[in-house]
């Protein structure tokens, strides 16, 4: 019975090795996963984000399919933005092919089955080389692949997460690239590239982390400083290429945040009780919630045991790491906080889920069971009299870990929100009102939403309308006639008649990507305008942006570039490594001529508060009372201003004004103590002053104003006092010491800034807080 046993495991073996009859398995696997998902293909998802995100999809679909343009600009959300430059669009992802051709909510359940296929096929990649164990491998694989948070991010409209699956592909590249493989750079710079395309705003900065992490684990194995050598000199190579590959979605994303930027503030952090709730409770079938979200078998826990009793070197690094992501996911609710370090860093400041690491969690513990397995399996093919029931009984536990794993993906796509797609009407487009929560129903009518709701300040034209009789026409009425003859996404052809030079303004937002056959593009407060002079004229107006444009033509030129390499190397003529990074260097110095010699008017942000005010004046205006504190970071207090009592809506709306002369920790935050006569206490703290700027990044020497309101309804008639100061909000919360001030301020040295008087009482269920 145990030869026939342990000759069965030879046979599982061998199986798993074989690449036909394991992808046919993991297919297998994510088809019973992706069962409801297939069964709704076509739906509309009725969720909020998903209106908002899979639109994106649906606009870029109708931009090739219909009228046979690249999908560059975008008419249909919040009255037009750059597809390329916006984070969450996947417009660029090779996947848009299968969307065009089946439609693109009937491309997102294939999407996600072959997202699993490819995650699960990865882990066996990577884990194979490092368990060193085929069965091993094949046995972590769904561990990983099947991760719940897929299922939830499909169910939900957040399908551009499957990204995540992809971490094993970027870390057996580094692998690769580390150890001179031109094949490891490919990897790397393709999968970072269809991560950018594919809308991975979390994925890609996230996940530069493990490739820094797998690239010293790699180094580190290496004997003699050549060998070394050589790495660094291909990882050098690798990194060309990957950022000239992704260059096509970098160069507008970085535009797109240098005009918008996106601030995250606060201290987001889940306790460690519930981050193991969600990594190890069985999620159920009810809907979205915590636990659950990141469901991974707690069976396949058991088999970390062998891994770090019998392997504890090869257990190690895996080992760290998971206790690394962890204390990462833990946000700032453990102290020493790593995800407070990691803020501080540029780009990771706009972090505000700390619990997606627990998606790399789950890898590297995926990794140890792997591991552990192939442990067993190793001690069986040596002593089969003494390990085989050992070894079966792991298989037994591993195939438990599928069915968990299987069941909870299938939990949670089953929440999906499914209703009949709206029917299509064909009719001229046109802005309008709209509404965020229903974008998936607007653009079946043909009709661009103005009504925005996003995860970065879409620049907005606040002359954008919804109830025009024509989208073009000419801004003072009376110069002449304008008239559509042609409507693209990316290019329109309007006839002009003008009786002297005129502006035709355009229902969309401007952005310097416009181009016109005639006259000069402008913005007018945002609006998309162009100045045209007199007479009659067919002004053609084109959006080619210089970072699309450019960028896809840099990363052409990269993977011409690799090609060349990779020939070279077949014909066995491979370049020695100053030469290859020559070569790779071409298309970064293209990059740069074409930024220096392609002109294109910036973008500038708009530096506003939330209420349309300036975020910075030059003087203090005559109602602003003097302040003038002091702290002992150099930041002034210079004045405020409260007004005597709310609105007739019950808001207070307040200004303080505020002076940087130095650097400042990306710490230091602002309190707003509101204090009625009885000594209740409420607050209106921030840690962006107008929501644009920490005081670490605003401007030095200049006044700026930090608009922000408190809603009264339900507060208590009476007098309330405004005490402001400075506290450490994004580290150990505590106050930044008061040095002096004009006014006088409390014994504990809060600064009074003003008072109002809540006249009555506006009936309300409960009091809130608006900073």
């Amino acid at each position: 019975m145990k030869t026939s046993t342990h000759g069965l495991l030879r046979a599982a073996h061998r199986a798993a090795s074989l690449t036909g009859v394991r992808l046919a398995l993991f297919g297998a696997l994510a088809l019973a996963a992706c069962w409801h998902p297939l069964s709704q293909a076509g739906g509309l998802n009725d969720f909020r984000d998903s209106h908002l995100l899979d639109s994106y999809e649906d606009a870029s679909t109708r931009s090739v399919t219909d009228y046979g343009q690249l999908p560059l600009w975008n008419p249909w959300s919040c009255g037009g933005q750059y597809a390329l430059g916006s984070p969450q669009t996947r417009s660029f992802a090779p996947t848009l092919v299968l969307s065009s051709l089946v439609g693109a909510r009937r491309a997102e359940p294939l999407l996600l089955w072959t997202f699993l296929v490819l995650g699960m096929e990865g882990f066996f990649r990577y884990a194979r080389r490092r368990v060193g164990s085929a069965l091993g491998a094949l046995g972590g694989a769904p561990l990983f692949g099947l991760i719940s948070f897929t299922a939830l991010s499909w169910s939900i409209g957040w399908l551009n997460f499957a990204g995540f699956l992809l971490l094993p592909w970027l870390l057996l590249g580094t692998r690769l690239a580390t150890l001179g493989k031109l094949s490891g750079a490919a990897l790397v710079g393709g999968v970072f590239a269809l991560l950018l395309g594919f809308g991975g705003t979390y994925p890609v900065p996230m996940y530069a982390l493990f490739v820094a992490l797998e690239t010293g684990r790699t180094l580190f194995s290496l004997r003699g400083k050549p060998q070394r050598l050589r790495a660094l000199g291909s990882l050098g190579l690798t990194a060309c290429f990957t950022l000239a590959a992704c260059a096509f979605r970098l160069w507008p994303l970085v535009e797109t945040m240098r005009s918008a930027p996106r601030i995250m503030a606060g201290t987001p952090g889940k306790p460690l009780g519930l981050l193991v709730e969600m990594l190890l409770q069985l999620p159920s079938r009810s809907g979205y919630s915590d636990p659950g979200n990141f469901y991974f078998a707690p069976v396949a826990l058991v088999l970390v045991l062998p891994a770090l009793a019998f392997a504890r070197r090869r257990a190690l690094f895996p080992a760290i790491v998971a206790v690394l992501s962890a204390w990462m996911a833990a946000g700032y609710t453990v102290s020493p906080s790593l995800f407070a370090g990691l803020r501080q860093l540029p780009i990771f400041g706009t972090f505000r889920y700390p619990e997606r690491f627990l998606i790399p969690t789950a890898f590297f513990l995926a990794e140890l069971a792997a591991l552990g397995l192939a442990v067993l399996l190793a001690r069986t093919w040596r002593s089969p009299a003494r390990w085989t029931w050992a070894a079966v009984a792991a298989c037994a536990v591993m195939l438990a870990g599928w069915g968990m794993q299987l069941r909870a993906f299938d939990n949670l796509t089953r929440w999906a929100q499914m209703i009949p797609m709206p029917v299509e009407k064909d009719q001229p487009f046109a802005q309008a009102r709209g509404n965020r929560w229903s974008q998936g129903h607007l653009l079946a009518l043909n009709r661009g939403s103005i009504a925005c709701f996003e995860a970065w300040p879409v620049p907005m034209s606040p002359r954008l309308r919804g109830d025009l009789g024509q989208e073009e026409y000419l801004e003072d009425s009376g110069s002449g006639t304008a008239r559509r003859v042609e409507w693209t996404p990316n290019r329109l052809t309007i006839d002009v008649d003008a009786t002297r030079p005129a502006v035709l303004l355009v229902n969309q937002n401007w952005h310097p990507g416009w181009k016109s056959s005639q006259g000069e593009v402008v913005s007018r407060e945002g609006l998309l305008a162009v100045q045209v002079p007199e007479g009659r004229h067919q002004v053609v107006l084109s959006f080619l942006p210089r970072s699309g444009i450019g960028g896809m033509a840099v990363s052409a030129l990269a993977w011409v570039a690799l090609g060349f390499l990779v020939w070279r190397e077949r014909r066995g003529q491979r370049m020695p490594a100053p030469a290859a990074l020559g070569v790779m260097a071409v298309p970064l110095v293209t990059w740069g001529l074409l930024f220096a010699l392609w002109p294109e008017p910036v973008a500038q942000p708009n530096l506003r508060n939330a209420n349309g005010t300036p975020l910075t004046v030059a003087e203090l205006p005559p109602e602003a009372r003097p302040v003038h504190a002091r702290f002992d970071v150099p930041i002034e207090l210079v004045a405020a201003e409260i007004p005597d009592e709310p609105d007739a809506e019950g808001i207070t709306s307040m200004v303080l004004y505020w002076r940087v002369t130095g650097p400042v920790p990306r710490s230091v935050g602002i309190f707003v103590h509101l204090v009625s006569p009885e000594g209740m206490r409420l607050g209106a703290d921030h840690e962006v002053v107008g929501g644009t700027w920490f005081f670490s990044e605003a401007p030095r020497d200049t006044l700026l104003r930090d608009a922000f309101s408190v809603s009264t309804r339900g507060w208590r008639n009476g007098q309330w006092t405004a005490l402001v100061g400075l506290w450490h909000a994004g580290g150990d919360q505590s106050r930044v010491e008061l040095r002096a001030a004009e006014v006088p301020v409390t014994p504990d040295g809060r600064v009074p800034v003003g008072a109002f008087t809540v006249p009555r009482k506006v009936p309300a269920n409960e009091s809130s807080v608006n900073p």
